[in-house]
């Protein structure tokens, strides 16, 4: 082996040192308190290697603690008492097949309240992620008990001859806060099958994308995207602080087959 002249050893010193110096140290993860054997992959997967992530009691999940109906399990996301601007909220369920479930951007509109009904597979902690302003997740988390098979179950939807005359249809309203608060709750039912792909001859067929916007400017208010958890005639509900347009709020759906489903509420 060559031996190293000093001002050659000097060299791999300062080196070894740079190199020290720029490369970032992986931030620590934080235990699971329901020991999931998905923690550690769905967080990579999902927040990206070396995030900044914290369990959060300010990110509220609400939701049965027996699924009755593994096809239809209603979740609640309440940012009511989270203390930072909220940049992204993402879903899933744990040991769900496609365990992603929602993705939520605020853009002009504070989120206050997400809720969406989803399938579950079999017993499984639930996450809501939020990223704040400084780029940190905060995490809440919360265990559901379930008899399983929500997501390898056929759509009734799709079972009724008649369903290709109702699909699309959007039942819903705009309710306006008390205390005459800038904002809106939205709360809208979409006939979709949401076919989740896992049922043998029959292939992925769900709402992929959803965006709200004021009726009147366009300008987009929050945007989603959905996964195959997501239950068959998805019921949308999200409480939003934006400044309000007497003209409402439209609500703008695509699925993976091309359709465009647009509802205006309100106004």
């Amino acid at each position: 082996m060559p031996r190293l002249l000093p001002e050659s050893r000097r060299c791999v010193w300062l080196l070894a040192l740079a190199w020290l110096t720029v490369t970032p140290v992986a931030a620590e993860v934080p235990e699971d308190p329901f020991r999931s054997p998905m923690w550690d992959y769905n967080l990579a997967r999902y927040l990206g290697e070396g995030a900044e992530i914290r369990h959060s009691d300010t990110v509220v999940l609400k939701v049965p603690p027996f699924a009755e109906d593994a096809t239809q399990v209603p979740l609640t996301v309440d940012l009511s008492a989270f203390p930072h601007a909220v940049q992204e909220v993402i879903t899933w369920v744990d040991l769900n097949p496609v365990p992603h479930l929602f993705t939520l951007r605020p853009e002009a509109a504070d989120i206050r309240t997400v809720a969406l009904n989803f399938r579950i597979q079999q017993a499984s902690t639930v996450r809501a992620a939020v990223r704040d302003d400084q780029g940190i997740w905060h995490i809440g988390s919360i265990h559901v008990e379930a008899a399983g098979g929500g997501c390898t179950a056929p759509s009734v939807t799709a079972s009724n001859p008649d369903w290709a005359n109702s699909f699309g249809q959007v039942r819903g309203a705009l309710f306006s806060p008390a205390g005459g608060m800038a904002g809106s709750r939205l709360k809208a039912q979409v006939m979709h099958p949401m076919d989740s792909g896992m049922v043998a001859n029959i292939p992925r067929f769900n709402i992929e994308s959803v965006e709200l916007r004021h009726a009147a400017s366009r300008q987009r208010l929050a945007s989603m995207t959905l996964s195959e958890s997501a239950s068959e005639n998805p019921l949308f509900v999200f409480d939003l602080e934006h400044d309000n347009e007497p003209a409402g709020i439209v609500l703008l759906l695509r699925d993976n087959g091309g359709n465009l489903i647009e509802s205006h509420l309100g106004g």
